[in-house]
């Protein structure tokens, strides 16, 4: 007995000269260099918490909150939360302390003399507690190798230990008997002191580890949360700006920001003034960051497209160009991929490898690719339409058989307005294969029409109509001359007509005005040929009658007596040979 109290008196007293020492250097590590210098540390840790938790209960100020958050942190040094997902380590390491402080005050002291440290040659691999399961090793590579640390099994094992021992009685004075429910009553500055305390038994109550009224109020401020941000972000989405522009990607980028906002004061309410603990104060943090690693990816998307359509408003980029068109399609791809980084990122924290994410989407990648070959292949043939530029917005083209202005191209498909009005969707991977023909940037059109002259007009009459209409033709002033044009030519006889073929370059690139010039020089030749007393001809036949005065008896006479005459010559020449 007397051996137990000289032990427990050597610890008090070393573990208040170890406090005075911080007291004198608030920045003094601690000490973790053997099983028996951690273990001091955890008593040393425990005394700096319980007098920081004395000095709030005694004046509730922020600073003695903040006190005792500083000496949890402090005290969060002792455990190997390496296997602990990173957001997760500040909740995880309040709920090992206080369980681990409640498990040794059930525990005789310990001789500081029967723990190994003083040789560091001598340590052994592992230490444990006598009779008990809770195991510190020293860590073997990193910052924090050689320090001696609680295993992440004994810090995943501690609820469990205390679970089992808490009703145990106490061997050792403290200043609560059960730290673990001390914690989960305590509130900050904010919330009245005696709120805890007078709350009802089933408000009390634990639910995951959080007092059932902690618990109904975080789950009411989160949805306050997201009922603001679900209005501001409907609000935003009324004001008439367009979504695309850059104002209106300015104020949709409000609502990403406001999320991020409320999360994160939900967070530093429900730490430092709720108090949150056990499983639930770990779920509140799983969803702290995915709420905030979402906002900021929202954010990274919509900050790619925003910074695009700044550039786009720049006088040298039209916004219905090429480069303008481009700028939008690598804004959505590197958009995602920003926010994808971000939500990988937000993944590793919460305990989700991020190595395996990427491994699983690179897998399912390749799945979906083959799954989605067309999707992928009309995506490919929007770069290349980008890339190659056969026709912008605006455009008049042909595309196979088929015609139409094309009036949007997007990452997957193009739309074009045919003569119709009708609007024809086509996937890009079928128009990078096709041949396009594009009218809207030809640099003239040509003017071709072959004219049908009637039989009856003579030769004379050919040749000054062939001449008039070359100088009418070069007359005018939007027909193009040089080159043999505008060119005039009798091509040939036909069916029904003398065909004429006319040949000019109309000096437009507007189709319109093309046909109104157009216009203009087919009535001009209309004139010339009736200036000359000729006329277009129709399609027709004529029809010769006459008597049929049947074969030629003599000629035929004289040519059977011939052929009679040369057989016999043959006959009379094969029976000479033959003698």
């Amino acid at each position: 007995m007397l051996r137990a109290f000289l032990s427990l008196a050597f610890l008090v007293c070393a573990s208040a000269v170890a406090a005075q020492d911080r007291a004198a250097n608030p920045l003094t590590p601690l000490e973790l260099s053997s099983p028996r210098a951690t273990y001091g540390s955890v008593l040393e840790a425990s005394r700096e918490i319980e007098a920081a938790f004395l000095a709030y209960t005694r004046e509730r100020t922020g600073e003695n909150a903040r006190a005792i958050s500083a000496a949890v942190a402090r005290s969060a040094r002792v455990f190997d939360l390496s296997q602990t997902p990173q957001a997760q380590r500040g909740e995880a390491a309040v709920d090992a302390i206080t369980h681990l402080f409640d498990i040794l005050m059930r525990l005789p002291p310990l001789d500081p003399a029967s723990i190994r440290g003083d040789d560091a040659a001598d340590l052994p691999a592992r230490w444990a507690i006598p009779g008990t399961e809770i195991v510190m090793a020293p860590v073997a590579s990193g910052p924090r190798s050689g320090d001696w640390l609680f295993t992440p099994r004994t810090v995943s094992q501690l609820e469990a230990f205390h679970a089992r021992i808490r009703s145990a009685p106490l061997v050792q004075q403290t200043l609560h008997a059960d730290w673990s429910r001390e914690l989960m009553a305590w509130t900050g500055p904010a919330i009245p002191a005696g709120l805890s305390a007078a709350m009802p038994e089933f408000l009390a109550a634990p639910v995951l580890g959080t007092q059932a009224w902690k618990v109904v109020l975080t789950v009411l401020i989160w949805a306050g949360s997201g009922a603001l941000v679900v209005g501001w972000g409907l609000l935003m989405g009324r004001t008439g700006l367009r979504r695309q522009s850059s104002a209106g990607l300015a104020l949709r980028m409000t609502t990403p920001a406001l999320l991020a906002l409320l999360a994160w004061q939900a967070h530093v309410f429900a730490v430092h003034q709720s108090n949150l603990t056990g499983a639930f104060a770990q779920g509140e943090v799983v969803a702290t960051t995915l709420a905030l690693h979402l906002a900021f990816a929202w954010l990274m998307l919509l900050a790619c497209h925003l910074f695009v359509e700044l550039i786009v408003a720049l006088p040298a980029i039209p916004d219905q160009s090429y480069d303008a068109h481009l700028l939008r399609l690598l804004a959505r791809v590197g958009g995602l991929m920003a926010a994808g980084a971000v939500l990988l990122f937000g993944a590793d924290r919460i305990g989700i490898p991020a190595l395996g994410v990427l491994a699983g989407v690179g897998v399912g990648g390749v799945a979906l690719a083959l799954a989605a070959q067309s999707t992928v292949e009309n995506l490919f043939g929007g770069v290349s339409i980008f890339v190659d530029r056969p026709f912008r917005i605006g455009d008049f083209i042909q595309y196979g058989a088929a015609t139409g202005t094309v009036e949007a191209i997007g990452p997957r498909s193009s739309r074009l307005r045919g003569l119709d009005g009708t609007l024809t969707t086509v996937p890009n991977g079928d128009l990078a294969k096709m041949h396009i023909v594009n009218y809207s940037v030809r640099n003239k059109c040509l003017f071709l029409q072959v004219l049908g002259l009637r039989y009856e007009t003579s030769r004379l009459q050919i040749e000054w109509i062939l001449e008039a209409m070359r100088r009418r033709l070069a007359s005018h002033p939007m027909v193009e001359e040089g080159g043999g044009m505008p060119r005039v030519r009798l091509v040939g006889f036909g069916a029904s007509a003398i065909d004429i073929e006319v040949r000019a370059q109309v000096l437009t690139r507007d189709f319109a005005e093309f046909l109104e010039i157009q216009e203009t020089l087919l009535l001009e030749l209309q004139e010339t040929i009736e200036e000359a007393g000729s006329g277009f001809a129709f399609p027709s036949q004529t029809v010769y009658l006459g008597r049929d005065s049947g074969l030629d008896a003599e000629a035929r006479e004289r040519a059977e007596q011939s052929a009679l005459a040369a057989r016999g010559k043959r006959e009379l020449g094969d029976a000479m040979g033959a003698r």
